[in-house]
């Protein structure tokens, strides 16, 4: 008897499905706008320069291709964590912080869930709307998981006074869920001010903040996507840093990621790396080499980390670009909706606001592909397409 026919058919990712419905459309002016990738103006995902060059090097010096340590490699753990907290806390918290290499920032994601498990075991708060695969990474960690209202699908806005009196009533220890930066799907970011008062009220309530950082560099800038990291990290605040160098460096592929918790002592956190080296040990056992050892060496280089910069600096002003004018397109034409909330996000995705409905339509009637709730990535988008995706838009609202 087989042992296998009661598995039963898994649905598709409900982001990576899209991109299999996108290829098998047969339209030539279809539209990718669910892509989770930086597109630049010709559609494509680029290899940076910088990547390239660093690249070239280690090819010629790389001395061997033996097993990274279990924790990844030193120097990338240290360079992206001086990027991550800012060089002043960095050098003065060293001792405090526990780094680990990941596979991408879902590995960390995973990582950190599986050690909140283990040694909080508290439950975990995602914001609706949030990232779709968070829900999924935690629940394999066999978290507890629940959510807050973090966004206002009428309003546009933050809900922030439900978000506020959320945290109020909950109790120590419960461990919540942040996006640094460039929130995935709604673009909408606390101001710094609200940032304050949520380091505040977490520091108050004895809360644990997990920062999901996956887009530093796409928002305002290096430093500015940094600043809530910071602020918590500042405020005496033990918690959690997933970092991914997908986007800004664009090494989707390539997976390499971070996480970072901050103990309270040095003490501790030598403790904590010893744990987590345990659980990676029992996971994949050592991380991959040849992405991380090509961000170590462009961090390290100070002609290529020049180079870096510049390259994400292009980057990003192409991702606000594409922002601004699909906003002010759709506010000058619409006459029954409002897209005024679409010029004020950071980073690549948006909500537009559509329906299921809408999204739909779209899809069958224009080849215009995005998730049901109506998120889009500006990046799928350039001005071969802009007109098309906009007049589509308006037929549909």
């Amino acid at each position: 008897m087989p042992f296998f026919e009661h598995v039963p058919l898994a649905p598709p990712d409900p982001i990576l499905g899209l991109t299999a419905a996108y290829f098998a459309d047969p339209r030539e002016n279809k539209v990718n706008l669910g892509v989770g990738y930086y597109k630049d103006e010709m559609l494509r995902t680029p290899i940076m320069q910088c990547v390239k060059q660093a690249e070239r090097v280690l090819l010629e010096s790389e001395p061997n291709k033996e097993y990274l340590p279990i924790d990844g490699h030193k120097t990338f753990i240290e360079k992206v964590a001086e990027m991550v907290f800012g060089q002043a806390f960095w050098k003065k918290e060293l001792s405090r912080i526990a780094g680990f290499q990941t596979i991408g920032g879902t590995g960390a994601l995973k990582i950190g869930g599986t050690f909140c498990k283990e040694e909080v075991d508290r439950p975990i708060f995602i914001p609706v709307p949030t990232w779709p695969n968070h829900r999924g990474v935690f629940t394999g960690c066999h978290l507890r998981i629940d959510s807050y209202p973090y966004y206002d699908l009428k309003t546009h806005k933050l809900a922030w006074d439900l978000f506020l009196d959320f945290l109020e009533k909950r109790e120590e220890g419960s461990i919540i869920v942040l996006h640094a930066s460039c929130h995935n799907p709604t673009g909408r970011d606390p101001s710094m001010e609200q940032w304050k008062t949520l380091a505040e009220v977490m520091r108050r309530k004895k809360l644990i903040p997990f920062f999901d950082c996956a887009y530093q560099g796409f928002g305002e800038g290096l430093e500015e996507d940094a600043q809530a990291v910071r602020l918590f990290a500042e405020s005496g605040l033990e918690m959690f840093v997933a970092f991914s160098a997908a986007k800004n460096f664009s090494l989707y592929g390539e997976r390499v990621g971070a996480l970072f918790i901050l103990a309270q002592t040095a003490t501790t956190a030598e403790h904590i790396t010893s744990r987590v080296k345990q659980m990676i040990r029992t996971n994949y056992s050592n991380p991959p080499r040849h992405g991380v050892a090509v961000v170590a060496h462009i961090l390290s280089d100070a002609s290529l980390h020049a180079q870096w910069k510049k390259e994400l600096h292009h980057m990003r002003e192409r991702i606000n670009r594409m922002r601004k004018e699909l906003a002010e397109r759709l506010i000058q034409q619409s006459k029954t909706h409002d897209f005024q909330h679409l010029k004020s996000g950071l980073g690549m995705f948006c909500f537009t606001g559509l329906d299921e409905g809408q999204v739909e339509r779209l899809r069958l009637e224009y080849g215009i592909h995005m998730p049901r709730d109506g998120r889009i990535n500006v990046c799928g988008l350039n001005q071969n397409n802009i007109e098309y995706v906009v007049d589509s838009l308006l037929r549909v609202t």
